[in-house]
Order: C-alpha cells, then sequence, then structure tokens
C-alpha cells in the first residue's frame, strides 16, 4: 500500500471518529422553569385606577366628587369597574370618608366587606396640602380597624 494512500486512510478514520466524540459531547441548556410570575392584586388594580380619576376630578374642582358617577372618563381614560373582583359586590364610596386610626386622611372608597384575608382595601385620601393638593393611596385596613372607624 503506497504511503499517500495510508495517510489519507488514517485521516479519514480520524475525522470520522472526531465526529463521532463532538456528536456525542454537544451541550444542552438546563432545563429551568419559567420565573414565577407576581400575583397581581386586581382589587388594588382598580382602586389605584380610580384614585387616579378621583385625583383628577380633584385637580379640576378642588373636591372629591359627589358620586363616583362624576369621574372623568373618555378616550383617554378608561372607565374602571367599580366592584371588588373577589366579592363581585360594588365599591362604597363617601367623600366625607372615614377616619381610621392610624391612617392619616379618610378612606373615601372601601371593600364593602373583609374579603382579602379579613381585611378591606380602600383609597384612603389626605391633604389637601398647602399647595392645594390631594394624595390618594390604596390601602389595606384590618376589620377590627375598620368596623372601630368614624366618619
Amino acid at each position: 500500500m503506497p504511503r499517500r494512500a495510508l495517510d489519507t486512510g488514517v485521516s479519514l478514520a480520524a475525522w470520522a471518529v472526531l465526529a463521532a466524540l463532538t456528536g456525542g459531547c454537544q451541550t444542552t441548556q438546563p432545563q429551568t422553569a419559567p420565573p414565577p410570575q407576581p400575583k397581581v392584586d386586581l382589587c388594588a388594580e382598580r382602586l389605584q385606577d380610580l384614585g387616579g380619576q378621583l385625583l383628577l376630578y380633584w385637580s379640576a374642582h378642588q373636591a372629591l366628587p359627589p358620586t363616583l358617577d362624576d369621574l372623568p372618563s373618555g378616550q383617554t381614560l378608561r372607565a374602571s369597574p367599580r366592584t371588588c373582583p373577589v366579592s363581585g359586590k360594588p365599591y362604597v364610596y363617601s367623600p366625607a370618608g372615614l377616619v381610621v386610626a392610624g391612617l392619616q386622611g379618610r378612606l373615601v372608597l372601601y371593600d364593602p366587606e373583609p374579603t382579602h384575608s379579613g381585611m378591606r382595601e380602600g383609597i384612603l385620601v389626605a391633604g389637601p396640602t398647602g399647595t392645594g393638593l390631594i394624595t390618594a393611596n390604596v390601602v389595606q385596613v384590618a376589620e377590627k380597624d375598620f368596623a372601630a372607624a368614624r366618619p
């Protein structure tokens, strides 16, 4: 057998072995579970939207609306559902609000019952400040604190 033919045969054999070895050594990405999705509190989202509408109304009228039906809506502002997604019952709105011990402001919009692990979610309005502005924050109120709230 001539030397050149032997070199070519060894070369081909070496390439075949190398291809077989590398083909079996492919790396794979470890299988990972998708990251956990954060829990979304639909009630808090709705209240946040309604709180924004209360702030818009205040900026135009320097007062809270007499009813939720007076809140602004339109092409650029979506109308937020006015019911708790857990209980399915409409939120309670009182422009005068309730004073809850330990909270600065008045609870003006809230769940009709404690459907969030014994808590009621609502909007606490504070102010106006020296600039004439108010704040509207979503809060959770324990049922015992809500029961002791006063007008």
